[in-house]
């Protein structure tokens, strides 16, 4: 979202005229974004000093800057944007994260982080510099314009109050690698950061920022490559400050745990498609790579099959062994077996999901599964959401998470730091995963969506609906029909049988079937039918949802019924679960399923009114 663009030149006279606070103010005000008086203050404190290094001769005053540019994905905002044409005619930027500080600042044990006093107070907070590097990865990783076009982009910080004293620190090459295509610039370093900027954009070319804003939001290939080098330790990639918090808090208090020999329980929230797994992944990737330390006996556990078949699948495909990927990424019957204090650290994630004990995994009833993860690790480190819940063996809380962990004298890390709020899997960013919260009823407040860069649509067949995902699978093979569990599995014994006849007969279709990998990269499954229980978890290009007769409209709101769930879901747990908790297992499905795709959702209602009432949410 473009919230103010304009010239070098007009930008430098608002600053030299005392009115930059007040054009930005009201822009802000025009696109309903709220801001702080100190964020105001740093506009009236930190733009002149902008403007003082853009007023060059050779800084053409035609070239545009763009202030508090905001991504859809998230509510963050760049603090300062120059853009136009490099010396080879190529489309560039640059980014610069502004600070203010000025008290000086001090090494932090939490990687990429520093100590300073800020904002916020005295304490850690994230190098600027890879701060403007993780904005650059956004749009470098996330922005079809910017792929598309091959648009240059760098990035920097300018702590404009800061002492050169505190190079030593800032600039530190070793500790903070990324200030090598990253750099910092402090108080006496105008003229270079002048030098960076003339040496990067060249020309003027006002409407990339425009293209930018318009382009998709679209997922590189390359991007599941960096979750692969993470795991070998190489330099962490995170996507925004909260991700990169909850990687150096994890590597840190792991560090602190084996030092003390002291038990730590971490806690991180977050919704679906908030970036989980690119925290715990490059969390694992720095414990067990640690540079030239000694390795850490940590891994992964996931209770959900799903997205361990997936990473396995992936990880494989680059050369990585099976013996090596098992080590890594366990189930929870693994640490059935294991000794106290066998490991490090463990990751689980999706652990909303995780049981205290399931048949059929090998484990006799009376061992607490749970419990065995607690007696065998040193640190464990729970990812959550609790809207997230599915079945009945869906046992984990927070509640629960801190009661095992007092019986194991075990310090309990959360707070809001811990919190991943940003929605990076479906390009309808922040404001699509506030759309679906409010129609679910999470919400009392009706947020209506409007379609800009995610395809969303209601469709009034179910018919249409397949023939628009079959159209999808040509370009987006990983696109599929997802439903509730509302239709009974009768094909798992007769393949002769549909599971689902609707449209008067001309729609017929099958749940998927079972197999030992994952139904999403099964293309002989592509006109099957995905449920949550193979669906959660996981990435998918374009799903069509149909929303079955447990969800229907009625006296005004949505209602829920527990019975319309199918006798054959026999995980789930629905049917005989009170109804609380059945209406919040039916709601959080939905929720699940309708933040699978990363490029578009399409939906059919069983319930006519109910399809009624979702169109109402679409301007």
């Amino acid at each position: 979202m473009i919230i103010y663009e304009n010239s070098i030149g007009n930008f430098i006279n608002e600053c030299y005229q005392g009115i930059i606070k007040d054009a930005i103010s009201e822009k802000m005000h025009q696109h309903g974004l709220g801001f702080s008086p100190s964020e105001s203050e740093s506009w009236h404190n930190s733009l002149p000093k902008m403007a003082s290094v853009l007023n060059d001769d050779e800084i053409g005053k035609e070239i545009n800057v763009a202030i508090e540019y905001k991504f859809e994905t998230s509510r963050k905002r760049i603090d300062f944007l120059i853009y136009g044409l490099n010396e080879s005619n190529q489309e560039s930027m640059i980014i610069i994260e502004l600070k203010q500080w000025s008290n000086g600042v001090k090494d932090s044990n939490k990687i990429n982080f520093v100590h300073t006093y800020g904002g916020a107070g005295d304490k850690d907070y994230l190098h600027p510099s890879f701060q403007s590097f993780a904005y650059k990865n956004i749009l470098e990783y996330f922005n079809s314009y910017v792929q598309d076009k091959n648009v240059d982009v760098k990035s920097c910080s300018y702590l404009h109050n800061m002492d050169n004293i505190y190079e030593f620190i800032l600039n530190n090459k070793e500790k903070y690698p990324f200030v090598e295509k990253s750099p910092v610039f402090l108080q006496n370093d105008e003229a270079k950061l002048r030098e960076f900027i003339k040496k990067y954009v060249k020309r003027s070319n006002r409407k990339l920022i425009y293209e930018i804003d318009n382009g998709r939001i679209r997922p590189t290939k390359e991007f599941s490559q960096m979750l692969y080098n993470a795991l070998k330790g190489e330099p962490i990639f995170t996507l925004d400050e909260e991700q990169a918090n909850s990687v150096a808090t994890i590597i840190m208090e792991t560090t602190n745990s084996i030092e003390h020999k002291k038990r730590k329980t971490i806690i991180i929230k977050g919704g679906p498609g908030s970036g989980k797994s690119v925290v715990a992944i490059n969390a694992l990737g720095k414990l067990i790579h640690p540079g030239n330390e000694k390795p850490y006996n940590a891994c992964y556990c996931t209770p959900n099959f799903t997205p361990k078949q997936l990473f396995s699948e992936l990880l494989i495909k680059n050369d990585w062994k099976k013996a090596a990927i098992k080590n890594l990424f366990k189930t929870m019957a693994t640490f059935s077996k294991s000794s106290e204090l066998d490991y490090d650290c463990v990751i689980i994630d999706e652990a909303h999901r995780a049981f205290k004990w399931k048949f059929g995994n090998g484990v006799k009833r009376d061992v607490d599964m749970v419990d065995k993860i607690f007696y065998a690790s040193l640190v464990n480190v729970f990812f959550i959401d609790e809207d997230q819940i599915v079945t009945k063996d869906d046992y984990l809380t927070e509640e629960l998470i801190k009661k095992y962990a007092n019986k194991y004298k075990s310090e309990i890390i959360e707070g809001n730091e811990l919190q991943l709020t940003s929605q990076f899997r479906c390009i309808g960013g922040y404001d699509y995963l506030g759309f679906v919260n409010s129609f679910l009823g999470y919400k009392n407040n009706k947020m209506k969506y409007r379609v800009k860069n995610y395809d969303f649509k209601v469709f009034d067949s179910p018919s249409k609906m397949w023939e628009e995902i079959k159209i999808k699978q040509e370009k987006y093979p990983k696109s599929r029909l997802l439903a509730g569990y509302t239709h009974e599995w009768v094909s798992k014994n007769d393949e002769s049988k549909y599971d689902f006849i609707m449209d008067d007969g001309r729609f017929k279709m099958k749940w998927n079937k079972y197999v030992d990998y994952s139904y999403i990269n099964d293309i002989e499954q592509f006109d099957r039918i995905g449920s949550i229980h193979t669906t959660q978890g996981v990435d998918m290009d374009y799903a069509g949802v149909i929303i079955g007769k447990d969800i229907y409209f009625k006296d005004g709101k949505i209602q829920f019924n527990k019975y319309a769930n199918a006798k054959t879901d026999k995980a789930s747990g629905i049917r005989e679960a009170d109804n609380k908790l059945a209406e919040k297992m039916i709601r959080n499905t939905y929720k699940v399923l309708l933040t699978r795709a990363v490029y578009g959702t399409y939906v059919y209602c069983e319930d006519k009114a109910l399809n009624d009432y979702l169109k109402s949410f679409i301007n």
